[in-house]
């Protein structure tokens, strides 16, 4: 029994340490919430605002059912940069502050889940008000596409967040192959990824799969292609943003 205590005295400091750790780093990952949270949404904005004026400009020139815009693809591609800021800037200031790497990799999940749920929540939301106002009122479709549609809420929140997820995957290993290998290692990278592209593409000629390859996704439910395939991409790039990011050099 007394053993018992000794033990669990010696386990809880450990686990306030770890704790203490993984906030600390999560609140030097937020000490700029405009660059971490809020480029995505100013640029949905943006692409909102100016959509709407071209479209009520353009009057009955453009039927309505050709106001479709892939100006949504603003919010993803403009949280391209966020993941390699914060592993090329504040992976050195983190770990200057006797932040651990384990530290800094637990809080770096903990804000891409944070992410991923905001962008999922918010776009579905935003979503809601495309339909409750006829297109923000000029008809056209931005967030209401008709190959991402879900009629239930927390289902379009999965098909809008979870590719955000992949993407911030993708771009995080990225930043830590650059912070590990330098800009030679990440255009090695970059070539490497180029062959094993052609590669596959050019298996896929040879032996007559391309097409169905292409009818495999085409006949997956919306659910899968955007949401549960995306997790691939997540945990294979995720793997290898951690493992690059324990052994990467300050």
């Amino acid at each position: 029994m007394t053993e018992t205590i000794e033990a669990a005295h010696t386990v809880k400091p450990t686990r306030g340490i770890k704790a203490t750790e993984t906030v600390k780093a999560l609140r030097i990952q937020t000490l700029k919430p405009g660059t971490t949270f809020g480029i995505p949404w100013f640029s949905i904005a943006i692409a909102i605002v100016l959509c709407t004026a071209l479209f009520a400009v353009i009057g009955d020139q453009v039927p309505y059912h050709s106001r479709s815009t892939g100006a949504l693809s603003a919010f993803y591609l403009s949280g391209v940069g966020v993941q390699p800021w914060l592993v090329t800037q504040l992976f050195p200031f983190s770990a200057a502050l006797s932040i651990t790497r384990r530290a800094f990799i637990r809080a770096t999940i903990l804000l891409v889940l944070a992410e991923t749920v905001i962008a999922g929540l918010g776009l579905a939301l935003l979503n809601k008000i495309e339909i409750g106002t006829d297109g923000w009122f000029v008809h056209m479709r931005l967030l209401n596409l008709p190959y991402i549609h879900q009629d239930d809420y927390f289902t379009q929140a999965l098909v809008y967040g979870v590719p955000m997820m992949a993407l911030t995957s993708v771009t995080a290993f990225l930043g830590a192959v650059f912070r590990v290998f330098g800009q030679f290692g990440l255009w090695v990278c970059f070539v490497a990824l180029a062959f094993l592209s052609a590669a596959v593409v050019a298996a896929l000629f040879l032996v007559h799969g391309m097409g169905h390859v292409g009818h495999f996704f085409a006949t997956q439910p919306l659910l899968a292609d955007f949401a549960l395939y995306p997790l691939a991409l997540v945990v294979l790039f995720g793997t290898g943003w951690a493992v690059l990011m324990l052994r990467s050099r300050v």
